[in-house]
């Protein structure tokens, strides 16, 4: 669930409660009020489920009729608002419910709303049990969970989780309550396991038989109290189960564990949860995350095996590999109790980080007091190999250049695994497991554009929408910044803007949205090739059309076949060539690489022409205008 603001000034207490962490309850001064018809109450669920942040009118209309919205449909959004206006009222600030950026927003404060609430206690208990409040008399970790876990009086939206957005924003809240139940629990089991804190594991862990940190916990809180049988029955209960579902065996805590219990028939097992300073830090995941399933599923079986420690994705700029290692991360959280920890090896506007600044990133997110301090390199390195020596926790390790940047930063021992983006091949790191990501599909490009768009708008145009996937050559983020654009200008036409599209001077002049270019990301990319490759690749930009043979290639950058041949390994390498045929001579350029190459092209030209030695006029009059290739004119 996104992070949100609260509403600054608010009442407390607040005469109104609202709540989604079980049936959707509204009460003004602890009075039940009647949400309305299910329509209506739906309207209002899903609002409360990105409180204080827009959404969509397609997305609403999306959730409110599934099957095909009648032609009334946002004339009776409206009535629905304008009676939820009238039933919660205002906030100090001004209206509960405003209309924005193409969509509606809910504002509530923490006081008011169950969830927010609930999101503060867990943070509260996560900040004091970093600082080892879990250790002192009064327990204050464990009471800031325990209060945030008491909020929760059921499933999330009980008897609205049919419609499909209430059912993935439940799903995400019902994890983020699994993670601060396994947080209390490991936290009451390290100080001693009482017979309800045993009992009350044991429920939820029968709900989520496969859950591993959980099942963890309850073999400890058993042995603790006497019950070493029960506890080896949980272990191969679980053992059965991820075997038969997912083909993977325990990861080697829980394996460590059932060791301990076999060998000890006196003692009982204490448990000492892992405690990394700031818990598993990973950027959020991309909203609307789609496609690239069977990949996800692999990079997971992959990591969560033993010998699965170093996997490398690959592809071309924008193709969504960041977004398949956050995505997998994210699930893999139970297999590394260390920690998940994320870095990016470059600032946000491309500049490349210092390896000091790298490594003290991740020393930080490790807990390693005074890693942000040290200034030998060597003393910095053998810090972080020692922290991971003996620890299973996940690295990601985000837009790699070259395999020297990576190598300091991989364990030399120890159960942890290293996921590494980059858009080259990284060939010199040599045996690993290696995810190449393609384009999307036809059908993924338009699921994620109705996902963003709404399915109203994209069902209601399907041909147009498959024109617009397939001019912006079905790249991920140019799927995503074409959808965010039709979503914020929701007058626009599909039809419209697929003429926008296709007539431009470059396609790219329409790929921005908010301060995301896509044209920016490519230069970005170019910016990184070797300076003859960056060259190569604006000779190839000129070629009228984006598939060429070698000969064609030969022709433009003016060299003999063995020579271009060379010249496009290197580029096959970068990821911005392909071979979209296996074993022949014929070689591929996404096509808004291309359109980007060849806006280079033409601008390269359009300088030679200023020169001293300028061309014919003739020649002169078709520069900048796409003369004589077919294409649109190019922005230099």
């Amino acid at each position: 669930m996104r992070p949100v603001r609260a509403i600054p000034g608010a009442a407390e207490p607040a005469a109104l409660r609202l709540g989604i962490l079980g049936p959707l309850r509204v009460l003004r001064d602890d009075v039940p009020l009647d949400a309305g018809p299910r329509k209506q109450r739906l309207v209002l669920a899903v609002l409360l489920c990105n409180a204080n942040a827009p959404v969509a009118v397609d997305s609403l209309i999306d959730a409110l009729w599934e099957d095909g919205p009648p032609r009334t449909a946002r004339k009776n959004l409206q009535v629905y608002v304008s009676a939820l206006r009238n039933l919660l009222g205002a906030t100090p600030a001004g209206p509960r419910i405003v209309h924005e950026m193409g969509g509606y927003v809910l504002a509530a404060d923490e006081a008011e709303l169950d969830w927010l609430q609930f999101e503060r206690k867990v943070r509260d208990g996560r900040r004091l049990r970093r600082g080892g409040a879990d250790g002192e008399p009064d327990g204050g970790a464990a009471r800031a969970l325990h209060e945030a876990l008491v909020l929760w009086r059921g499933p999330v939206l009980e008897g609205m989780r049919d419609a499909a957005v209430i059912g993935r924003a439940a799903q995400r809240l019902e994890d983020g309550f699994l993670a601060a139940f396994e947080d209390w629990a490991e936290l009451e089991v390290a100080r001693g396991a009482s017979l309800e804190v045993a009992e009350r594991i044991a429920v939820v862990a029968q709900r989520h038989p496969v859950r591993e940190r959980l099942r963890m916990t309850q073999m400890a809180a058993l042995s603790q109290l006497g019950r070493r049988t029960e506890a080896l029955a949980v272990f191969d209960e679980l053992r059965r189960s991820l075997a038969g579902e997912f083909g993977l065996t325990p990861g080697p805590a829980l394996v460590e564990l059932h060791r301990s219990l076999l060998d000890d028939h006196e003692s009982r097992v204490r448990l000492t949860p892992p405690r990394p300073a700031a818990g598993h830090l990973l950027p959020r995941e991309a909203p609307g995350f789609s496609g690239r399933e069977d990949q996800r599923r692999t990079l997971m079986e992959t990591l969560a095996r033993a010998g699965g420690r170093l996997t490398v994705i690959t592809g071309p700029v924008g193709v969504g590999k960041t977004a398949l290692a956050v995505s997998a991360a994210h699930r893999l959280h139970e297999h590394f109790p260390h920690g998940c920890h994320f870095v990016r090896l470059r600032e946000e506007n491309g500049t490349p980080r210092t390896p000091a600044q790298i490594m003290s990133r991740l020393l930080w997110s490790a807990g390693v007091p005074g890693g942000a301090d040290r200034a030998d390199p060597a003393e910095t390195h053998a810090a972080w190999q020692r922290w991971l020596a003996g620890r299973r926790a996940l690295i990601v390790i985000d837009d790699a250049r070259r395999e020297s940047e990576i190598r300091p930063l991989l364990p030399e021992t120890g159960d942890s695994a290293v996921i590494v983006t980059a858009r080259t091949a990284l060939a010199g790191l040599g045996c690993c497991h290696r995810t190449t990501l393609p384009a999307f599909s036809g059908a993924e490009a338009l699921a994620l554009l109705r996902r963003i768009v709404g399915r109203r708008r994209i069902d209601g145009d399907e041909p147009s929408a498959r024109r617009i996937v397939t001019a912006v050559g079905l790249l991920p983020l140019a799927v995503r910044v074409a959808g965010e654009k039709l979503a914020l200008f929701d007058h626009m036409s599909l039809k419209d803007f697929l003429r926008r599209l296709e007539g431009a001077r470059s396609p790219l002049d329409e790929l921005a949205v908010g301060d995301v270019s896509v044209r920016a990301r490519l230069a970005g990319a170019v910016a990184d090739l070797p300076p003859s490759a960056a060259h190569a690749l604006r000779r190839l930009g000129a070629l009228p059309r984006s598939r060429f043979t070698l000969r064609e290639a030969a022709g433009a950058l003016e060299a003999d076949e063995e020579a271009a041949l060379r010249t496009l390994e290197s580029l096959l390498e970068a990821n911005v060539v392909a071979v979209p045929y296996a074993g022949t001579r014929v070689y591929e350029m996404p096509v808004l690489m291309h359109a980007y190459a060849w806006e280079l092209a033409s601008a390269t030209e359009d300088a030679e022409e200023r020169s001293p030695h300028p061309r014919t006029a003739g020649t002169e009059a078709g520069a900048g205008s796409g003369a004589g290739t077919g294409r649109p004119a190019a922005t230099a």
